[in-house]
């Protein structure tokens, strides 16, 4: 069960999600074309990666949580046996399985429906108390919302215990990247189970960008994780393979730390302290939930999103930090949502959306010398903030401008609230990002490595991966230069598995680069009508990719 005591309610909001099939999408309808069939979206839960205790706290994973879990999506008329690819889909960092829920109903329809998509819902979303949250979209009601999470109010019969703290998920500091490496076996098992006959394709978005490539290199001993795939799918998120570097030390690892700055960390200092990364020192795990709360009240779903915003008292101290004001002026509900996720005002690259332009004074950021010196943004990253405290700011959403960005601003807002799971991960593992920064390297040894021998790490396979590869960036994302990825092309097998040269044809290790792109419009991005070229080439690829690297059964 995904959400433990919340399940219910998240199926039954599943419902309107089925009903709603192209929610999030823009009306195939227009025109006069007919809408396509419906998407029936679903879940599995499965036995997952045993996650061993915490040795410095003694706190161990309670059994209901060492569980692999995807939300599944498949054209409602195309039977089981029809579908002859599945897109198994990774999100990244802070991400959570909605993050791929309008780009999976794309790639569906594109295929004509014999593709079904599974994305990933890492463990830590099983930790989330969803109470509120579902309440308030089945009423149509943020206000539930926010009074069940900041004001204590009982919903059906529940008051919110408030967020997970270090010690209470001192078990955290175990959810590595073997865990998880696990965790995505099992669901990966658990699809070719469901489509006996389908090729699997593996794609990761940001930091999962590095962990599918983890995932195709790791010896599970009766297995390779290639082996089970027919493609890699790298979604602004590049591998950093570096095959001749020699391991960090384990002492380092240990206890001494690795990084610089805010990323410095240490595995003792993990067990010992708080597991759980987020947007600290810039905010609390409580802006996620105002972010949700916000993108429902923008959202036209039940959203009114011309109104003037009423959680100022919410959003005061986050919006402060991004951009120096003393107190938020007045704004729309779609302003209040838009200023702190669009490419031209949010310094969080990993949160970035091309999603319109804002209605109001604004100019630079006076908080721009303090990101560039945490390293957030380059000094050339011209960052705009509202800077009249007495103006009104309102949105203009991409629809209404002459040259629309490639997000539609509706569409994430219904990303981020939209049942029966989230867009954010409230408890993200630091555990996953530091052992990804000692894995990612893809440079294990089959024998004394202590990556491998002490902590499971077996990512010693890179060099055989023989599966086809597709990979994007956006030019205002995280990988604005494609030639990022040549590195990864040229660590892996130079020949594909059906004996072709992985050069000699284009879909062996075809790169796009997004023009415009903002890192989350990769996986946003509209793409009605002839669409935006990167959903209709990842599907030809994907056609590609199936002949080059059959299944192996």
């Amino acid at each position: 069960m995904i959400r433990g005591n919340t399940i219910a309610r998240r199926l039954l909001l599943a419902l309107l999600v089925v009903l709603c099939a192209a929610c999030g999408d823009d009306d195939p309808s227009a025109g006069g074309t007919a809408a396509p069939p419906p998407v029936t979206q679903g879940s599995v839960s499965l036995p997952g990666s045993i996650a061993p205790a915490n040795p410095e706290t003694g706190a161990t994973t309670a059994a209901e949580l060492n569980r692999a879990y995807a939300q599944t999506y498949q054209r409602a008329d195309v039977g089981d046996a029809e579908i002859t690819k599945v897109l198994v889909l990774m999100p990244g960092f802070l991400g959570g399985a909605n993050d791929f829920d309008y780009m999976a109903r794309r790639v569906i329809e594109r295929s004509a429906g014999r593709t079904a998509v599974w994305a990933v819902d890492r463990r830590s979303n099983a930790l989330e108390d969803q109470t509120g949250l579902d309440a308030a979209e089945a009423a149509r009601n943020p206000d539930i919302a926010k009074d069940y999470y900041f004001h204590g109010t009982e919903v059906q019969g529940r008051r919110f215990a408030g967020f997970l703290s270090g010690t209470s998920v001192s078990f955290e500091s175990e959810w590595g990247i073997r865990t998880h490496i696990e965790d995505l076996d099992a669901v990966i098992t658990e699809a070719i189970r469901h489509y006996p006959t389908a090729a699997v394709i593996l794609g990761g978005h940001s930091l999962g960008g590095s962990i599918v490539p983890i995932y195709a290199a790791w010896n599970f001993g009766d297995h390779v994780g290639f082996e089970r795939l027919s493609g890699v799918v790298l979604l602004e998120g590049a591998p950093n393979p570096q095959p001749g570097a020699a391991a960090p030390a384990q002492a380092d690892y240990e206890t001494r730390g690795l990084g610089t700055g805010l990323t410095r960390t240490s595995l003792k200092k993990l067990r010992s302290g708080d597991p759980v990364a987020g947007l600290q020192p810039f905010a609390g795990i409580d802006i996620f939930v105002t972010a949700e709360i916000a993108a429902m009240r923008t959202s036209s779903l039940f959203g009114d999103p011309l109104g003037l915003s009423p959680d100022t008292d919410l959003g005061q101290s986050f919006y402060g930090l991004l951009f120096g004001l003393r107190s938020l002026p007045p704004m729309t509900n779609r302003a209040a949502f838009a200023f702190g996720f669009d490419n031209d005002y949010e310094p969080l690259f990993f949160v970035r959306a091309s999603v319109g332009e804002a209605i109001g004074p604004v100019g630079p950021n006076p908080n721009l010398p303090f990101f560039v010196g945490l390293g957030l943004v380059g000094p050339d990253d011209h960052l705009l903030a509202p800077i009249d405290a007495a103006a009104t700011y309102d949105w203009r959403p991409p629809s209404a401008q002459a040259m629309p960005d490639a997000t539609d601003l509706d569409t994430l807002a219904r990303l981020l609230f939209a049942g029966p799971t989230n867009f954010i991960e409230w408890y993200f593992p630091a555990r996953l990002t530091f052992d990804v920064g000692v894995a990612g390297t893809l440079n294990v040894q089959r024998s004394g490595d202590w990556r491998k021998e002490v902590y499971g790490m077996a990512v010693t396979e890179n060099a055989r991966v023989d599966v086809p590869v597709f990979a994007v960036g956006g030019s205002k994302g995280l990988v604005p230069d494609v030639s990022v990825f040549a590195p990864y092309r040229d660590s892996i097998s130079p020949t594909l598995r059906n004996g072709t040269a992985r050069t000699a044809i284009p879909a062996g290790f075809q790169t796009r680069l997004q023009e415009g792109y903002a890192h989350l419009d990769v996986i946003t991005a509209r793409d009605e009508g002839a669409g935006n070229g990167e959903l209709a080439a990842l599907v030809d690829w994907m056609d590609a990719a199936v002949q080059l690297a059959p299944p192996r059964r």
